[in-house]
């Protein structure tokens, strides 16, 4: 329990106010996680408390979500936004949200969300076309008007953008961050289901699809890795002419090696995606077996999608 409360403590150590280790109560109990690192949830009797961490890992504390089933929150000697039941209106910043609130029912929460229409979700979509959710513009155009009309419990954003969360709480509006693109395993970000089921008060369900999710996932593992083709893959974008990949240590590298194949660059290790230079680029598409990226394309797919009709690519 020392080692516990000592844990805790250095999590919180990014908050405003930490809290003294002399008044935290130790009745805190931390759940344990399998796979993300970028949250953590902990719990007395039926409160629970969720923390996320921001760029800066275990170092850099984000957020602090106070869930009590009730009005009678546990004593906390530091701040943290409280959460009275279950939150039933949110507005989303990323898309990427939605798959999880689907999985555990909860669509019926969302009441708006950025770029609407590039969600593919069919209770989403149902519920956009008959107006129960509303779209928040862009990510770069946010339509704050149309935000703090819809009079959100909470609207779910990211740990960067500083100065436009502040925005959104000096309008009033509380802020949750979610950082789950942080996580580098496929399951790590999977596991980010059960910080979504503390917050809507499906924490059950949450914790039980993750198990199948896992099980799911390791089965699939174990049998890429009876197989005796192993292809070589590229995955990449393209951005106003400059080519990315992510390194070796990302979440999609991860993602290719479980599924049997090996990642072009699996070897380069970075925080972040690394540019290429063209004589790379076309001299590792020359070895690859399989070429991947994600795109945004209207009707048929033709080569001269995924290469901007660079000659060089097709």
């Amino acid at each position: 329990m020392r080692f516990a409360l000592v844990v805790f403590i250095l999590a919180l150590a990014g908050c405003s106010e930490p809290p003294a280790t002399n008044t935290f109560s130790v009745q805190w109990v931390q759940e344990p996680l399998r796979y993300a690192t970028a949250f953590q949830i902990w719990h007395h009797g039926d409160d629970r408390l969720l923390i996320v961490f921001g760029h800066g890992g275990a170092g850099d504390t984000a957020s602090v979500i106070h869930c009590s089933a009730d009005s009678a929150f546990s004593p906390l000697s530091f701040k943290a936004m409280r959460v009275n039941g279950r939150l039933q209106r949110l507005a989303l910043l990323s898309t990427t949200n939605v798959p999880f609130l689907s999985a555990i029912g909860q669509v019926g929460s969302i009441v708006g969300t950025v770029l609407p229409e590039e969600v593919r979700d069919s209770a989403f979509r149902e519920a956009l076309a008959g107006g129960r959710v509303k779209g928040l513009g862009g990510s770069e155009t946010l339509d704050r008007e149309q935000l703090i009309s819809l009079r959100p419990d909470a609207v779910l954003a990211y740990p960067y953008g500083a100065q436009g969360n502040a925005a959104l709480r000096d309008a009033g509006l509380r802020v949750v961050l979610v950082a789950e693109y942080l996580e580098e395993h496929p399951l790590g970000r999977a596991e980010w289901i059960r910080f979504f089921g503390v917050l809507t008060g499906q924490e059950q369900m949450a914790d039980s699809l993750f198990d199948a999710i896992e099980q799911r996932y390791l089965a699939q593992v174990a049998l890429a890795s009876t197989d005796t083709v192993h292809p070589v893959i590229f995955f990449g974008s393209q951005w106003n002419g400059q080519w990315s990949v992510p390194p070796g240590n990302s979440y999609m590298a991860r993602l290719i090696a479980d599924a049997g194949g090996r990642y072009a660059f699996a070897h380069r290790i970075a925080p972040g995606n690394i540019d290429l230079d063209m004589e790379t680029l076309l001299a590792t598409l020359d070895t690859v077996d399989n070429w991947g990226m994600i795109t945004a394309v209207e009707g048929d797919l033709f080569p001269r999608h995924l290469t901007r009709n660079d000659p060089r690519f097709e």
